[in-house]
């Protein structure tokens, strides 16, 4: 396979290479004719040649565009499929304090936020255990309130990969970690992923606030008003 993709793009190389060649003799021809300018044919080949380069430049310059745009459009927050939920948690810290607050944001096929909870917990002496616990929170709310089937959005890329194997860990945040995919196993209906900041905003500032909170709060419907006005700004 990857011989038949190394010969497509020489050929399409060849190919550029050829009308560029061909355009480079017109434009000598036109030359000699209208202005009577003999021109030597090394000079049409560099001329073809340097085409080629300054075409192959722009294209990359635009290809990249391209993909800087595609990960500018991600940065948004985007619904999960219909009769899904999906639950984005972070947790913030307040190291001097020795205090952390975990947020969840859940929302419907249309985006409708149907629950946010928060729980303050005791610091656990790294920020991934934190997202960790933030994850694991999550599962058990949207479980409580059977918003299910699920789709977990964390961005901390480190507690996603461990949950799902895509690497290892021998620190504490292991045994968080070994619960997370026991829960989500026995909830077959539930996946975990990875999602930018910009796309788990309204869980990172609803965390934020819970450090304000003593215990653990679940909201259904009457948010209170700093909550409700946050959701309203994200949301």
């Amino acid at each position: 396979m990857s011989t038949c993709c190394t010969s497509g793009t020489k050929w399409e190389s060849n190919v550029e290479l050829i009308i560029a060649v061909c355009w480079a003799i017109w434009y000598s021809r036109n030359c000699f004719i209208f202005y009577g300018k003999e021109e030597n044919p090394f000079i049409s080949v560099a001329r073809a040649a340097a085409i080629v380069e300054s075409f192959k430049r722009v294209k990359i310059s635009k290809d990249q565009a391209i993909s800087r745009h595609g990960q500018i459009s991600q940065q948004t927050w985007t619904a999960p499929p219909n009769g899904c939920f999906k639950v984005n948690v972070d947790a913030a810290v307040k190291v001097s304090e020795q205090k952390a607050a975990l947020g969840v944001v859940i929302r419907n096929s249309r985006g409708r936020v149907v629950p946010v909870a928060v729980q303050n917990v005791p610091f656990r002496g790294t920020v991934a255990s934190m997202e960790a616990e933030a994850v694991l929170f999550g599962i058990e709310t949207a479980q409580q309130v059977a918003c299910v089937p699920m789709v977990i959005e964390s961005d901390s890329k480190e507690v996603v990969d461990l949950s799902l194997n895509k690497k290892e860990s021998k620190t504490e945040i292991e045994w968080i970690i070994a619960e997370i995919q026991t829960k989500l196993r026995i909830q077959s209906q539930a996946s975990i992923q990875f999602a930018p900041r910009g796309c788990n905003i309204a869980a990172h500032y609803v965390s934020k606030k819970a450090l304000e909170v003593e215990n653990q709060c679940i909201w259904l419907k009457n948010f209170p008003v700093h909550v409700s006005l946050l959701l309203s700004k994200l949301c």
